[in-house]
């Protein structure tokens, strides 16, 4: 028996897959992975967003979101969307939150990753299509990695790196 179709789905959207285990195809977010590691201070989990300062990450800004919730940490807002993530969706959502930009379905998807780090106070392998864009042709991958702002060790926004390749054929 098939599963249930999700009732927040529309036309075109698909689930993204959340992979705990990190198995990255693409080399951007691995190694973005690595340069958040080395950025957690000793005795801490989380890195603070201060470590990550633009010049040490020009290879990654064009691929990166910078993520914050609101106080509820129910609600997500794009605070920083890089050139290349606004030329692959083929719109700019810096500053908006999500209900405003995303069908229930993609907020969903990003809701359950965010809260996965939030619960599990690690990164998460995030993939699928874009779909929700109509741009379902188009894989996408990414690395949701949490950092603190202004308390040590507290999770206040996510950090995403990005990487985009084509589908392959028995995937479409």
């Amino acid at each position: 028996m098939a599963p249930a179709q999700d009732v927040r789905r529309r036309d075109g959207d698909r689930p993204f897959v959340s992979d705990p285990e990190l198995n990255f195809w693409s080399q951007r977010p691995r190694a973005f992975l690595e340069a958040w590691r080395t950025r957690i201070p000793p005795g801490l989990t989380i890195p603070p967003r201060e470590a990550f300062a633009p010049e040490a990450l020009v290879g990654f800004l064009p691929y990166m979101l910078i993520i914050d919730m609101d106080a509820t940490r129910q609600r997500y807002r794009n605070r920083l969307v890089g050139t290349e993530v606004v030329a692959h969706a083929g719109r700019d959502t810096t500053g908006k939150w999500f209900q405003d930009i995303y069908s229930e379905a993609t907020q969903y998807g990003h809701h359950h990753a965010h809260q996965w780090v939030l619960q599990h106070r690690r990164p998460l392998r995030v993939h699928g299509t874009m779909a929700y864009v109509d741009r379902g042709y188009l894989a996408v991958e990414s690395v949701v990695t949490p950092v603190s702002v202004s308390r040590p060790d507290e999770i206040e926004q996510f950090l995403i790196c990005v990487a985009y390749g084509e589908l392959q054929k028995h995937e479409s």
